[in-house]
């Protein structure tokens, strides 16, 4: 018989315990500990950093306090992200021995039951470029992974639902322009289940996913809790991935706090250039698919002529931007 998988549905859970729980399962992992699938909803909303992101180089301290929003910091990659009751999470947590050496094929295997559950609901589901879920071209998940200790974890969202202004309003964006760009970008490229015609209630998505874990793995899911060990060394986690020093760390120790090119969706960023052009300083924010300029916004202080740049950048190549510009 194949080794079971030990299923652990929160439901909708604290917002802290939505990232605490996986940390604890992957922190605690030995060669015992049975694989695990954790699904979750947070019951507020929250954000989440990257491990490797600036909280200065994406978010905006003032639209976060005003939106009152907690801030953590996990232990794996992925970019920032708004989280709230509208999306339902599957992490998964397997001993880095029982699961592909090459990361590439662990996301391929954990990511094969999303895939089929938005299949099931009639939806042309693709996996791009490794960690991208998408529905005709359009992000519908999040994804993000990486090792914990002794454990491989991959970790995503399906979204129901989408709040686009919080996400849009709580963004570093040194201009106007860029944050006018990056509300555009987000609405067309990153979409929800209802939006696309899907309108079902999470613990049925919960339902969908327990079957289509067990039929992509081979493996039955047995449900099951935290252990007593796993959930106080979840409460010890969730303070600290919310403590100030945590979730700044990326600028403590020096990480770029500048404005960096913000991902949107697979091969789409938000750019920022700057620079002085016949003795003005230009300010302009690009839209970027692949290396080609999509959609530009130049800052009209000084620019009269801002509307015929902003013409001619669309379809030039970013790194030609300047003399474009000219």
């Amino acid at each position: 018989m194949p080794t079971p998988i030990r299923l652990i549905d929160l439901g909708p859970a604290p917002f802290w315990l939505t990232q605490a729980a996986y940390h604890a399962v992957a922190g605690l992992m030995g060669e015992r500990t049975p694989d695990t699938i954790i699904l979750t909803s947070p019951r507020t909303p929250y954000l989440c950093l990257g491990y490797h992101d600036s909280y200065d180089g994406v978010l905006d301290r003032a639209a976060v306090a005003r939106r009152g929003l907690p801030v953590m910091r996990r232990r794996v990659g992925g970019g920032t992200t708004y989280l709230d009751a509208e999306q339902i999470f599957y992490q998964c947590v397997f001993h880095s021995q029982r699961v592909p050496a090459a990361f590439a094929a662990v996301y391929a295997q954990m990511l094969a039951a999303p895939l089929a559950v938005l299949r099931d609901l009639g939806l042309t589901g693709e996996l791009r470029n490794t960690v991208e879920l998408e529905v005709a071209g359009q992000r519908v998940a999040g994804i993000g992974g990486g090792r914990i200790d002794d454990a491989a974890v991959v970790v995503g969202n399906l979204l129901l639902g989408f709040d686009y202004a919080a996400m849009a309003d709580v963004w570093r964006a040194p201009w106007p322009g860029f944050r006018a760009l990056a509300a555009e970008a987000l609405a067309e490229r990153v979409t929800t289940l209802r939006r696309l015609g899907v309108d079902l209630p999470l613990d049925d998505l919960a339902r969908r996913l327990r079957v289509a874990f067990a039929e992509s793995l081979g493996r039955p899911l047995l449900p099951g809790r935290l252990t007593p060990a796993e959930a106080r060394y979840a409460r010890q986690l969730g303070a600290r991935m919310l403590a100030p020093e945590y979730v700044n760390l990326r600028d403590t120790i020096g990480g770029p706090t500048g404005a960096r090119p913000l991902k949107v969706a697979g091969g789409v960023y938000i750019h920022v250039a700057e620079a002085d052009l016949g003795g003005r300083r230009l300010r302009a924010s690009l839209r970027v698919h692949g290396e080609t300029i999509a959609a530009a916004r130049v800052e009209p202080e000084g620019w009269p002529e801002h509307r015929e740049i902003e013409a001619a950048l669309v379809g030039a190549p970013l790194a030609r931007w300047r003399e474009v510009a000219l």
